[in-house]
């Protein structure tokens, strides 16, 4: 897939390069399947910053227009996993020289907000 690091083969296909030195690793919780804390009684579910609540409010509007929350567990371990996915795509791009160090840095910025948007409704 062009844009990811890759290495060419001879047949002008692409293998993803299997090397990590560069990986971005965007924190996700340590079980997906597990409930976040804040999904427990005790918590506020809607706790941080204004804009940690706009950026989960952004992504909830997507999802409810395709008839999806990401208060469904599954929904938003899914959608974590993509976002996070995303920060992969951005660090392939960055090494592959189509961005700069601070567009990757600031697109990176943003996969996090994605990835711990669930946490924000």
């Amino acid at each position: 897939m062009p844009g990811l690091a890759e290495e060419s083969h001879p047949s002008g296909g692409h293998a993803v390069s299997t090397s990590t030195a560069h990986a971005t690793v965007i924190p996700l919780r340590g079980s997906l399947g597990a409930p976040h804390p804040s999904a427990s009684g005790c918590s506020d579910r809607t706790a941080g910053t204004q804009s940690e609540r706009d950026v989960a409010a952004f992504w909830e509007q997507i999802y409810t227009q395709q008839g999806r929350t990401l208060a469904d567990t599954a929904t938003a371990d899914a959608h974590r996993i993509t976002a996070a996915t995303i920060g992969l795509l951005i660090e392939g791009a960055r090494a592959d020289g189509v961005i700069d160090d601070e567009q990757a840095q600031y697109l990176s910025a943003l996969t996090i907000e994605a990835v711990r948007a669930p946490d924000f409704l």
